[in-house]
């Protein structure tokens, strides 16, 4: 699977040089060819993301995970397995937490014994570290994240670091951190830290992060705009905006990642340097939102998959990739997924 994708991306990623003519900025105009190569890697960008089809989540590559008889995930199946075999818990009755239902589903607490989300949260908290003990869940991030259903209830909690296992909907929220010189629009653009756990050295936001459970969007927001980029708590409050939400479905370490990013803008000055400060990222650097679209789509593999889908949204709205120019309607459709 693996292969196809990585054979996929590298025909993609040849015949893009091969038509590339290169992208001007909005100041100096766009022709329809520069149009063209300009959408067409804009929308190959939003494809890599989305390379999860309907077809493969409810393949034998995925196992379906349910709770309280709603559907919540999309598991891989080797942990899958791994969740029948030690679902056992210390219970004088051997009462098992994970079973299959089904050829491919499994469900949790089919009896329905640990009744609130507060109850479900303990006892799978209490599985999932005698499987961290085990060495099958790593990257343990020693954070909450909700467990939705398609519904949309909250059914409980989980550490972050199973929340591709289980291919659950995941949330977190996105920073784009500009500036305005004269008519043109700038964004700070930070480069990740090389000892990052994921997508190591690679461009990011002014800041972005994992929407824990019980955290609303903005506060998390402001929060991770002072621990990454050093933005004052009181200038946040005043005025970073809300404005728009994206999501995606892409595979990530042969699992699912099905995440909606919470969308937010905020307008710095031109004063303003953001600094590293919790060593999440290395540097900043302040580029025309015209020469960021360029990267994006001439450049694939530079930004962190998923901040494309911010940043395209950005320019969409700040009207740097307009209506005239040729697939618009289909790249703000995959916007969402």
């Amino acid at each position: 699977m693996a292969t196809n994708r990585t054979t996929r991306r590298s025909v993609a990623k040849k015949e893009r040089s091969k038509t590339r003519i290169g992208f001007r900025t909005m100041a100096s105009g766009l022709n329809q060819s520069s149009d063209s190569d300009l959408m067409w890697g804009l929308r190959n960008a939003v494809e890599s993301c989305n390379d999860v089809t309907k077809e493969d989540l409810y393949s034998d590559k995925f196992v379906d995970l349910l709770v309280n008889d709603s559907h919540v995930g999309h598991v891989r199946p080797d942990f899958a397995r791994a969740l029948l075999e030690h679902g056992s818990l210390n219970d004088d009755d051997g009462y098992v937490l994970f079973t299959r239902s089904g050829n491919n589903t499994i469900c949790l607490d089919r009896e329905n014994r640990y009744k609130s989300a507060e109850e479900k949260t303990r006892v799978v908290a209490e599985l999932f570290e005698k499987m961290r003990e085990l060495a099958l869940i790593p990257g343990w991030r020693n954070e909450m994240f909700p467990v939705v259903s398609d519904a949309g209830e909250i059914c409980m909690n989980v550490e972050r670091a199973t929340a591709s296992l289980l291919g659950i909907k995941a949330f977190g929220v996105h920073v784009n951190g500009f500036v305005k010189k004269n008519s043109n629009v700038f964004l700070w653009v930070g480069t990740r830290s090389k000892d990052k756990q994921t997508f190591p050295g690679m461009l990011d936001h002014l800041s972005a992060g994992g929407l824990p459970a019980g955290m609303p969007p903005t506060l998390c927001a402001i929060k991770e705009l002072l621990e990454e980029a050093g933005v004052p708590e009181k200038y946040s409050e005043k005025h970073v905006k809300s404005v728009s939400c994206v999501s995606y479905r892409m595979f990530y370490k042969e699992c699912v990642k099905r995440d909606v990013l919470f969308c937010y803008d905020l307008e710095l000055e031109e004063a303003f340097v953001p600094k590293p400060v919790d060593g999440e990222v290395e540097s900043f650097e302040l580029l025309p939102i015209e020469k960021v679209c360029e990267i994006i789509a001439f450049e694939p593999g530079r930004f962190k998959p998923n901040c494309v889908l911010v940043i395209i949204d950005f320019a969409i709205r700040k009207g740097i990739v307009t209506c005239d120019m040729p697939g618009y309607f289909e790249l703000v459709k995959a916007l969402r997924r």
